[in-house]
């Protein structure tokens, strides 16, 4: 026997389904104009802004110098000004020295990075901080001067950083 429920119920009961959260589609063109205007590049649905260009680290060393400080705050700036207010930050080293040594100072770089994007505006929460030691290389080890490449930080913006 097949019951036949009042229209008024199924609406309550179509109500009561779960929804999951979306993905935002994508940034708006004014996003993509903040973030092109700062340097950053397209790299699927996110955009990347490899620092190896502009930011390089010392070997052993995680700190920022004062004009690496005010370039970051001032990117940070003009994506909070259109509505970007997070990002990944991942901190990479070459290949000397011991792995877990690697991963630990990876990390401090993330972290002086993500703390001068906070420092021009955008939130704490909204960071994600990761060390990937010498996991990730754009250049080979076997050379000083792709030792020195891959001693980076790369921030990378998603549309959930978006809001």
């Amino acid at each position: 026997m097949h019951r036949i429920l009042p229209i008024g119920l199924l609406g309550l009961l179509a109500a009561c389904q779960t929804v999951q959260p979306q993905r935002p589609a994508g940034f708006t063109p004014q996003q993509v104009g903040a973030l092109q205007r700062q340097g950053f590049e397209q790299a699927g649905d996110d955009w990347q802004f490899g620092m190896a260009d502009r930011l390089l680290f010392a070997s052993d060393e995680s700190t920022l110098i004062p004009d690496q400080k005010l370039a970051i705050g001032r990117i940070s700036g003009a994506l909070v000004g259109v509505g970007i207010h997070g990002a990944r930050v991942e901190g990479h080293t070459d290949s000397t020295g011991a792995a877990s040594y690697n991963e630990a100072l990876s990390l401090r770089r993330a972290q002086a990075v993500a703390d001068a994007l906070v420092g021009g505006g955008m939130t704490q929460p909204a960071m994600r901080v990761v060390g990937m030691g010498a996991r990730v290389p754009v250049e080979s080890n076997r050379s000083a001067t792709g030792r020195r490449e891959n001693r980076r930080v790369v921030i990378i913006v998603s549309p959930a950083d978006a809001g």
